[in-house]
């Protein structure tokens, strides 16, 4: 009679886990840096350009503005 091998299969479970795992480190390397540029730019877009313009100096010479 011959014999037959009958070969259990490996089990998949693991490498299922492990590629999820990889894909939920993946999406939080990816979006998680984007939120912290994004906070980056809403702090220096906050700040308003101001500047202070002074009137100008009028010269009196001989009776006549001279600007």
């Amino acid at each position: 009679m011959a014999d037959i091998r009958i070969e259990k299969k490996k089990p998949i479970w693991p490498w299922i886990i492990l590629v999820i795992i990889l894909a939920v480190l993946a999406f939080l390397y990816f979006y998680g840096s984007m939120d912290s540029d994004e906070s980056d730019d809403l702090e220096t877009s906050d700040m308003e350009e101001v500047s202070h313009v002074k009137s100008p100096i009028i010269l009196h010479y001989n009776d006549e503005e001279i600007v």
